[in-house]
């Protein structure tokens, strides 16, 4: 997210530097170039692409503090998606020629990022979760990842088959992955982080009642992190009677 965020500022730098970089007015003859208030609209564009940055710096760090960490894979494509809306929209006023080309190819590119963005999305969804775990802390990240500390962890156990999703209530589905909030049959809202139907299924219930359910395609990670996940536990109840 960081480096999204300031290739973003840098990309906003080059295109004051070198105006060229704008798309639709690199492609224009002579004639409209001047035409176009390329001062007005390539600081235009440098503020627009720096803000667009630091939007993204602030929430990242904003969202990690409220602990919603996955709400980054909505608001980093959002926050992108309508800021260049925006620029599309704005940038008009910069071009004065009769045909608006700024405006038109301002147009195709905006429709080309929605589909590398919503491309992007499907396929960051889909790459395994990786993981971390400390005596403190268990931490999965990747799309909805999610960090949980091991105190907050009541039990943890196998299951051998797969959870019977009813609906999913904020999260992505694609085939065999199911990633976020779904609603499960007999436990209700649960987070899930699999990425397989073969078993096994790591489930962990916490203090607050929440209900996690993980699994791997190598099931022999599954239950390297279950065993992980248990003697950390072990650790910390030894250390709470002391």
């Amino acid at each position: 997210m960081i480096i999204t965020a300031l290739t973003l500022i840098a990309l906003g730098f080059l295109v004051k530097v070198f105006p060229n970089l704008i798309a639709g007015y690199n492609t224009m003859s002579q004639r409209q170039k001047e035409n176009v208030d390329i001062e007005g609209l390539s600081t235009f564009m440098r503020n627009a692409l720096v803000l667009l940055g630091a939007l993204v710096i602030v929430g990242y760090y904003v969202l990690n503090w409220l602990e919603l960490a996955s709400a980054l894979s909505y608001f980093v494509p959002g926050i992108i998606l309508i800021g260049v809306a925006l620029m599309v929209w704005k940038a008009r006023k910069y071009d004065h020629n009769k045909e608006k080309l700024v405006d038109s190819r301002f147009k195709v590119v905006f429709t080309v990022i929605v589909l590398v963005f919503a491309f992007g999305s499907i396929v960051y969804g889909v790459i395994p979760s990786g993981y971390e775990l400390n005596n403190e802390r268990l931490k999965f990240s990747g799309a909805y990842g999610f960090e949980l500390k091991t105190k907050a962890v009541e039990s943890v156990e196998l299951l051998v088959k797969a959870p019977a999703i009813k609906a999913r209530t904020n999260g992505l589905g694609l085939g065999q992955v199911k990633k976020g909030f779904f609603n499960v049959e007999g436990i209700g809202k649960t987070r899930l982080l699999i990425h397989s139907s073969e078993g096994p299924f790591l489930k962990i219930t916490t203090l607050a009642g929440e209900t996690i359910i993980i699994n791997f395609k190598e099931k022999e990670k599954t239950e390297l992190i279950y065993k992980a996940v248990q003697a950390v536990m072990e650790i910390n109840n030894g250390n709470s009677l002391k």
